[in-house]
């Protein structure tokens, strides 16, 4: 399973961080749409030899994706990864019916993806059930959110719903999302690092199962510290890391902070 491969990895390099590489291409740049595609993945690829020492895995979207291409550019990035004993995630947030959501997920894989990010709104029949199932027949990941890290999260994860049809019972639906993370066997799920105490939560009703992926540590202030303290396995930084005049001295500083 994709958990057992992202801890592997995390015990060999000493490492709870996954590098998001959130780069930004300006495709109406006057120099071509061409030589910006190359400049993103250059710089991509720069960026994962760099901080491959202190990284567990690579976190993958749309950002870079779009620019350089599912089957042109991105392969070549995935290829570097792999090559050094590392994954990669795509967090393309599957968010469709049962059919449109296998497409995607078979694309990505076939890419040569590790792990996708898919959203537990659609419920499990004619929803995520495919997903899952082609996940496992290609020996990849499937890890769903279940608190995201902005500021209006609560608008939809943090609305409160009920299971039963008298209305009783109610509670916030990251609750609900976690217990079908247990149903589904998730690979992982994504609760915010900007809220340490949903990661407590969450945690309680996950137990050490399913690991707990924690994005929005850097440019949106969260604490990588507080994240592991709360009862993440794993933090997500992005743009604090990529943007970075020296990514590898930032991913340390990040690694040496949760250690």
């Amino acid at each position: 399973m994709y958990k057992q491969k992202l801890a592997a990895a995390s015990f060999v390099r000493k490492s709870k961080l996954i590098i998001g590489l959130d780069l930004v291409a300006d495709m109406c740049t006057p120099s071509g749409r061409r030589a910006e595609r190359d400049r993103v993945e250059s710089k991509a690829l720069s960026v994962i030899n760099a901080t491959a020492d202190y990284a567990a895995a690579y976190k993958f979207n749309r950002h870079l994706v779009l620019p350089v291409g599912l089957f042109d550019g991105v392969p070549k990035l995935l290829d570097a990864i792999h090559d050094l004993g590392l994954s990669a995630i795509m967090d393309c947030k599957i968010n469709d019916i049962g059919d449109t959501n296998a497409q995607i997920a078979t694309s990505y894989f076939d890419a040569g993806f590790d792990a996708v990010i898919a959203n537990p709104f659609v419920g499990w029949d004619g929803g995520l059930e495919p997903v899952y199932s082609v996940a496992r027949k290609k020996d990849a990941g499937v890890i769903t959110l279940c608190y995201m890290s902005h500021p209006a999260a609560n608008e939809g994860y943090g609305l409160y719903a009920t299971q039963d049809e008298k209305g009783k019972d109610t509670e916030p639906m990251y609750k609900i999302f976690a217990r079908r993370a247990r149903i589904w066997e998730s690979d992982g799920v994504i609760v915010g690092a900007t809220y340490p105490e949903i990661i407590r939560e969450v945690r309680k009703i996950l137990g050490a199962d399913i690991p707990i992926i924690s994005p929005g540590v850097g440019a949106q202030g969260a604490s990588a510290k507080e994240a592991i303290d709360a009862g993440a396995s794993y933090i997500i930084a992005a743009r604090s890391i990529v943007n970075a005049d020296d990514p590898s001295a930032a991913a340390r500083s990040l690694v040496d902070e949760m250690r």
